[in-house]
């Protein structure tokens, strides 16, 4: 079905199958919209291996907006994390990061959930050693501006 004119971006086959690109390809996805509205959301639920460490299911949430609109990353499991908004929303780049460190719209569904796979790397390595790898941003808990 094409999108009509004034229509939410999941709407449209051919943007929605150009956004999860590769996605559908490299994991099993469970995809669920609340609505046709533009208030209404759309959740992709996703089982994702993290290297060395246990397979998490993240939930990643979008606004159905007339462009893609990233509400939030949650994931399952351990909670303990420096870089989680509450125990589940997941803190992965700071709002100011240039492009190339944080997801945009335009990258698609799969560089978002390996951003994810990584951030998820991040925590459970961090949990085993105390070491955070990587760069840290000023980093307030529980600030949703800070996503």
């Amino acid at each position: 079905m094409r999108r009509r004119k004034g229509a939410p971006w999941f709407q449209d086959v051919v943007q929605r199958r150009r956004f999860e690109g590769g996605a559908r390809d490299a994991y099993e996805i469970q995809t669920n919209s609340t609505g046709r509205r533009t208030r209404d959301c759309v959740t992709y639920k996703v089982k994702v291996p993290v290297p060395e460490y246990e397979t998490r299911t993240i939930t990643i949430t979008l606004s159905n907006t007339f462009t893609k609109i990233l509400d939030s990353v949650i994931a399952d499991g351990p909670v303990e994390s420096p870089h989680r908004f509450d125990e589940h929303r997941l803190c992965i780049w700071y709002p100011s990061d240039p492009p190339e460190l944080r997801w945009v719209a335009s990258d698609g569904l799969l560089k978002l959930i390996t951003h994810a796979r990584v951030h998820l790397f991040k925590e459970a390595y961090w949990r085993e050693t105390g070491e955070w790898l990587g760069p840290e941003a000023p980093h307030r808990p529980n600030s949703k501006e800070d996503a």
